[in-house]
């Protein structure tokens, strides 16, 4: 994986090692950049890696690795790692590959040029790779338009410890707001995908309808100091919290009225289904991730991509209507209780794996 720092990703890949235990898989992992997985790892008793940057030198990087590391099967999550340990494996006439694309290259905002060569990276990567997992239907859809042959993709959802979000204390105490204040929130890493600035932009229109509303962005990211400006620069600083990182997520989403997902694109987004788990009333822009795991109207509210004026109005609607929210957070819950659990994501991958070895042997 690229990175070990804070992000669905990292939290995917936790997950799945602790509950890959259970069915007789230890695991070594490998990381471009240090962060917060890689002690969370080692508490597992995996064996973890920092292998550094992998922009120019990363195939060759992950050969040696793969040369060095005796394993009968090789993981990759992301595509950056995807593609770079394709390549790998080809030097270095690895054992079976399975891919994850957590949210296909090609999918993000790139022109022409570097869209046909993100295409052809993913190509490369899935013919490499003995399976492909995807997160969503939309992604599998994706996978077939490239050519990959539906039998070697799998549709595997993440999951999420969901316990862990239905009855978290919330945090209104913390940053002075009244048991009656509106709180609208997001979470997410502070990257383009997500869109931070769209929430901000969000911020001011709602402000200007619910002066009384207070905003909460949890997260930190490379876009931090952009989204400090635009903050600064819209006079929010006094309605607009921007925590940074937070281990305490539980309770900062059971401090939310609303919890709004901007992102420009998704996979299957780990703070969504967070949000579904505690309960919350959410307002998503309809991108494939969010699609996947949201019915319009049933588990909470989609808006058109790019629309700010759309994500606003369902956000005050959902503002105004107690009720409504209730009726939606309880859906959303239901649903994530149902069919996103780490034990589903877990013996599904299992299963992959299982599968994989056989035909290998």
């Amino acid at each position: 994986m690229g990175t070990a720092e804070v992000g669905g990703g990292a939290e995917h890949l936790v997950q799945l090692v602790r509950g890959l235990l259970a069915h007789g898989f230890s695991s070594a992992a490998a990381f471009g950049r240090d962060g917060p997985a890689v002690g969370r790892l080692r508490t597992l008793e995996a064996e973890v890696r920092v292998v550094g940057t992998l922009r120019f030198t990363g195939a060759r990087k992950l050969a040696a690795l793969f040369r060095d590391t005796p394993a009968d099967l090789i993981h990759l999550h992301g595509s950056r790692a995807g593609y770079l340990g394709a390549r790998a494996a080809e030097r270095a006439q690895a054992p079976p590959i399975v891919y994850t694309a957590h949210a296909f290259s090609f999918k993000r905002r790139l022109p022409d040029p570097l869209r046909r060569l993100a295409v052809q990276a993913e190509q490369l990567t899935c013919r490499v790779a003995s399976h492909l997992i995807v997160l969503n239907p939309g992604d599998r859809d994706a996978a077939a338009r490239i050519g990959i042959p539906s039998e070697r993709v799998s549709l595997i959802p993440n999951g999420i410890a969901a316990e862990r979000y239905l009855s978290a204390a919330t945090r209104r105490d913390e940053f002075g707001y009244g048991a009656a204040t509106p709180v609208v929130g997001t979470v997410g890493r502070l990257v383009e995908g997500k869109d931070p600035l769209a929430f901000v932009e969000l911020a001011e229109r709602v402000a200007a309808a619910r002066p009384d509303a207070r905003f909460l962005l949890v997260g930190d990211g490379p876009l931090r100091r952009k989204v400090e400006r635009a903050v600064r620069r819209k006079r929010l600083q006094d309605r607009l919290r921007l925590t940074g990182f937070r281990d305490d997520v539980p309770a900062l989403l059971a401090t939310m009225d609303v919890a709004v997902f901007p992102s420009l694109w998704e996979a299957l987004p780990l703070a969504v289904l967070e949000a579904m788990a505690a309960a919350r009333a959410i307002v998503a822009t309809d991108v494939s991730g969010h699609r996947a795991l949201i019915v319009d109207r049933e588990h909470g509210l989609l808006v058109p991509l790019h629309d700010e004026e759309c994500l606003a109005a369902a956000t005050l609607a959902l503002l105004d209507d107690v009720a409504r929210r209730e009726r939606l957070g309880s859906a959303a819950r239901a649903r994530v209780l149902a069919d996103y659990t780490v034990q589903r994501m877990v013996e599904a991958t299992a299963a992959v794996y299982e599968g994989v070895l056989v035909a290998s042997r």
